[in-house]
């Protein structure tokens, strides 16, 4: 009995925390239903952080957090939006639909913001027609994507160039595919359109071609820092896979 209502108080006084420092209210539910565990977990992601001002201790808050509270940025964002529906909120917003593939939120959203001043804003654009990729909708992605190029020329993104031909592939047009991640290879900061190249001709027939893509790919990483690998990780294993 006396955990229990060591527990119970724990969590009355994490829930007055959370109500006095605008905290997301999820955390309200958390801590009724599990009044011990709750309360230790609240003082891990949200007070502890704090307190110490450590990037580490930041960094695995933040994991604990998302796995209590997976929604909480984006309910926190929500509130920001709907309190002010402004540009900067809703891409605020948008960009956390993007990241959990909540593809149509993000897109709505995006559509939105593209007005007035920002009505050709070329990251509102990408990540748009990121949002309609992830949709399957590759002819407007591609689209949105010339456009953005037309009405911003100077504009660079490697990230929107890879998008741009992975939109060409879906849509059957493989020989500008090819020139897209031929040119992205000399340049993008990671093996992602190295391995979407060797795959793209491992679908033509042209095996061979692809080994070399797929060992030049494991070549740079073998030589690369092991932060590099480490992020890459994803991509470097799917290549090691093909040969």
């Amino acid at each position: 009995m006396p955990i229990i209502g060591f527990s119970l108080l724990l969590a009355i006084i994490a829930i007055v925390h959370v109500i006095k420092t605008g905290r997301s209210q999820l955390w309200i539910m958390v801590l009724l239903a599990l009044p011990g565990l709750g309360a230790v977990a609240y003082f891990i992601v949200e007070v502890l952080p704090e307190l110490s001002g450590s990037r580490s201790g930041q960094q695995v808050a933040s994991k604990v957090s998302k796995k209590l509270a997976p929604n909480k940025n984006l309910d926190e964002a929500r509130r920001e939006y709907e309190i002010a529906n402004t540009v900067d909120n809703a891409c605020a917003l948008a960009d956390l639909h993007l990241e959990k593939q909540q593809y149509t939120q993000a897109r709505d959203l995006y559509r939105e913001s593209l007005t007035g001043l920002y009505e050709n804003n070329p990251d509102i654009m990408h990540k748009l027609a990121a949002s309609e990729f992830g949709l399957n909708n590759f002819t407007e992605s591609r689209r949105l994507l010339d456009l953005l190029i037309e009405k911003n020329p100077d504009y660079k993104n490697q990230d929107a160039h890879l998008l741009y031909a992975r939109s060409l592939t879906e849509l059957g047009e493989l020989e500008k595919a090819t020139e897209e991640y031929q040119a992205l290879i000399d340049y993008y900061s990671g093996p992602e359109p190295a391995y979407r190249y060797g795959m793209l001709l491992k679908s033509q027939g042209h095996d061979n071609e692809a080994r070399k893509v797929f060992t030049a790919l494991l070549d740079k990483s073998s030589k690369s820092p092991a932060h590099y690998r480490k992020l890459h990780d994803e991509w470097i294993r799917l290549a090691s896979r093909e040969l």
